[in-house]
């Protein structure tokens, strides 16, 4: 994949810096878009000390403007788009009948509305190029519901686990759209891995308890790495992807409660 040009939004922490340092790895020039300067900051650091290559973006992608901006001008500075992954996103547990607009918006739109934004926004490049790749990061809460409760509520990851829900049929709503210009939409539903999310919004008593429930209900038992995510992303980036599109690859080590 050398010379291609990726915009990786969330791409300074977690997931997204997982698959911006996969991609580099690839040889490509990926694009760090985030709203979080310092772990833009960080992400570059760390890149840079191996001697990648990777350029900063800061920015809220909730808001459609600042993204069509963003994605001009990547644009005009390297010639062309090639690959985007969605992968920003936030988690807010909330019991169903607590949940307010404060806790259902922000989800929304982050998890869903933005990938909207960056999809429509780059799209219009990779359509006049005939060729690109779009890889939506969804969840295993975006294919079922899950025993284990979060907010102390069956209903309490409703917020996020719509959100997942509809990335996975946006993207196959735009795979079936962009196909005839050449471009591959896919996604991928990650089961339960350990990233700076996982503590968000939980206790350590909580977080404790939550890896021990997810990892028992995979079969190989135990949380997935990021760098196991971060491959599956590079091959949906990949030439080896091309007759593959609409699709969503669940990595989730075997979810029990999906089989």
């Amino acid at each position: 994949m050398d010379k291609k040009i990726a915009i990786v939004t969330g791409g300074g922490s977690g997931i997204g810096k997982a698959i911006s340092e996969r991609l580099i790895r690839d040889g490509v020039h990926v694009v760090i878009v985030d709203i979080n300067q310092n772990n833009i900051d960080a992400a570059l650091k760390e890149f840079n000390t191996e001697g990648v290559k990777a350029s900063p973006y800061k920015v809220d992608i909730t808001r459609r403007d600042d993204v069509l901006k963003m994605a001009a001008e990547v644009n005009e500075q390297f010639k062309h788009i090639d690959i985007l992954v969605n992968c920003a996103g936030i988690t807010h547990y909330t019991a169903f009948y607590e949940a307010d607009d404060n806790a259902w918006d922000p989800v929304i739109n982050l998890d869903l509305k933005a990938v909207f934004f960056c999809s429509q926004a780059v799209a219009r490049y990779m359509v006049a190029q005939k060729s690109g790749k779009i890889v939506n990061v969804s969840s295993s809460l975006g294919t079922g519901t899950s025993p284990h409760h979060t907010a102390g509520s069956p209903g309490g990851s409703a917020a996020y686990a719509s959100a997942k829900a509809g990335v996975i049929q946006l993207t196959k709503t735009l795979a079936r759209e962009l196909g005839p210009s050449n471009i591959n939409v896919n996604c991928i539903a990650p089961g339960f891995v350990l990233t700076p999310l996982t503590g968000a919004t939980r206790t350590p008593e909580q977080v404790a308890d939550h890896i021990r429930a997810r990892s028992e209900a995979a079969v190989l038992n135990r949380p997935g790495k990021l760098k196991e995510l971060a491959a599956v992303v590079s091959f949906l980036c990949s030439e080896d992807s091309d007759f593959v599109t609409g699709h969503t690859i669940t990595a989730d080590g075997g979810r029990t409660d999906r089989m």
